[in-house]
């Protein structure tokens, strides 16, 4: 009697605690019902009930719940699944559990399916003068969904689309990585290739196929295809091509390269070596690695320059300092120029000036001494390297100024004096005609000489300095004499 007591006291406060309890399923929040492209290690999370201590979840590979992968019992709101298969869909469902094994209902089931395959990034499709060492670039996510949970990746890369030809690479990299970087692919190929990936228990689908053409030649650039006046030292250069070991290229004076001169080089930007001048060369270029070689480049032709052209005096220019300075345009690679300068034009040959070339320095010739005035000059320069001599440049003409005194020639634009006012240092430019010694003094307003200093005058521009550093602030009268002609110039000097 007093069992059935006790059941019926027991029954009567279980009644009383579930009137008390409102027993309730979860609600699942991710991912969605139904939801696509999940990842095999994604997290299942629902809502927390007031008074459950535990939930269990049920993962199942049908609606019916009769193919169970994963019973898990948890206090937490979330359960991370892990090595679910691709391409499958899951059913999953929670329910509560109270104090004395008390379970609510199970939750409303939702379903959701692992990715199939994912996409390739590049190459592009059908993509063309690929590298032979190409990245290959997978897409890190399908769809929205950052690619978690996968152990592996596959890569395959072939010349036939099935992928069974004895070029077939099959290439894994970790997960986590989503490139795989290639290495002498055959050259002016066209390769396939796809992704897919995996783990323990499932591998994906292959990514759809995708294709690229490797690099046939090498394209020049440098000497312009066709182009005259080339330095001696012109620089071959052309596309760059990575993932190779060398480039090749040959200079010849044939067109058909029957004795060329044949270089090896790791850079795609060379200088020439052992050019002529006045002459036309051939080039041509290709590339190589440890296991093939590219079709060689288009042939492209250049000339060299003949001679070097005057630039200064004009020809036939007039009123000329006498002591010029004589210009002419630069021929790289030169190592010198020969220089003629004549009042006789049949005699030039006999009048010889050398100078060194340097491919940093415009080439030039200061002549000295004084040229004689009023007289007709006649001079022409040749360019001359380690192994070759250039023609001779036409013949120019010019004729030196006429005789002239200091005041004569010097007017405003032809004396600067600077800066004014000016505080310690005064610079004195003159471009002078001729040779002259010149007394310069600087006066002050009473008529005092402050200063006094004699300057040598050249022919051409000359650059002095005057000490104004002990002077006052005021006003002074700069003047410079040679003999009875006189320049005269006011400064102020402002400390």
């Amino acid at each position: 009697m007093k069992r059935y007591i006790l059941t019926a006291v027991f029954l009567i406060t279980a009644t009383i605690m579930m009137a008390q309890i409102k027993v309730e399923p979860p609600v699942l929040v991710a991912p969605n019902n139904a939801a696509t492209n999940q990842m095999p290690d994604l997290l299942l999370d629902w809502n927390a009930v007031i008074g459950a201590v535990k939930y269990e979840l049920q993962l199942s590979e049908n609606a019916g719940f009769t193919a169970i992968v994963l019973d898990s019992i948890t206090d937490v709101t979330a359960i991370k699944a892990s090595l679910l298969k691709f391409t499958q869909q899951y059913h999953w469902r929670v329910r509560s559990w109270y104090e004395g094994d008390i379970s609510s209902n199970w939750s409303d089931a939702r379903s959701f399916t692992i990715f199939t395959k994912f996409d390739l990034f590049r190459p592009n499709d059908n993509a063309t003068n690929q590298v032979p060492n190409a990245n290959l670039q997978w897409r890190d996510r399908v769809g929205a969904n950052p690619i978690t949970g996968v152990s592996y990746f596959e890569i395959q890369i072939d010349t036939v689309n099935t992928f069974d030809s004895p070029e077939l690479h099959d290439f894994t990299v970790a997960s986590g990585i989503f490139e795989k970087r290639m290495a002498n692919l055959l050259f002016g190929t066209k390769y396939f290739w796809k992704v897919r990936t995996g783990h323990e228990n499932s591998i994906s689908n292959w990514s759809d196929v995708r294709s690229f053409t490797t690099v046939n030649a090498v394209v020049p650039q440098r000497p312009n295809n066709n182009s005259l006046n080339n330095d001696l030292n012109t620089n071959f250069r052309w596309e760059a091509i990575t993932g190779i070991a060398k480039y090749e290229y040959q200079v010849d004076v044939d067109a058909d390269f029957s004795a060329p001169m044949v270089e090896l080089t790791e850079n795609n930007i060379e200088p020439a070596k052992n050019l002529f001048y006045g002459t036309q060369y051939f080039w041509r270029v290709r590339a190589r690695h440890t296991r093939d070689t590219t079709n060689w480049s288009p042939v492209w032709n250049f000339t060299t320059f003949t001679s070097p052209a005057l630039t200064f005096p004009a020809d036939a220019d007039t009123g000329i300092v006498l002591r010029p300075q004589l210009r002419w345009g630069q021929i790289k690679g030169t190592i010198k120029y020969e220089v003629n300068l004549s009042k006789d034009q049949s005699t030039l040959a006999d009048h010889k000036f050398y100078k060194d070339a340097s491919d940093a320095e415009l080439p030039h010739l200061n002549v000295a001494p004084d040229l004689e005035a009023s007289s007709v000059y006649y001079w022409r320069v040749r360019a001359m390297s380690a192994i070759d001599t250039s023609d001779f440049s036409p013949v120019w003409s010019f004729t030196t100024a006429a005789p002239v005194g200091i005041n004569e020639y010097f007017g405003n634009a032809e004396v600067s004096i600077y800066p004014n006012p000016a505080m310690s240092m005064l610079n004195l430019s003159i471009n002078s005609h001729q040779f002259a010694n010149v007394e310069l003094v600087i006066y002050d307003l009473l008529g005092q000489a402050i200063v006094k200093q004699n300057l040598v005058i050249k022919s051409g521009l000359n650059e002095n300095q005057i000490n104004v550093n002990d002077l006052s602030n005021g006003i002074y009268m700069l003047k410079m004499m040679n003999g009875e002609q006189v320049f005269t110039k006011k400064i102020v000097i402002s400390k």
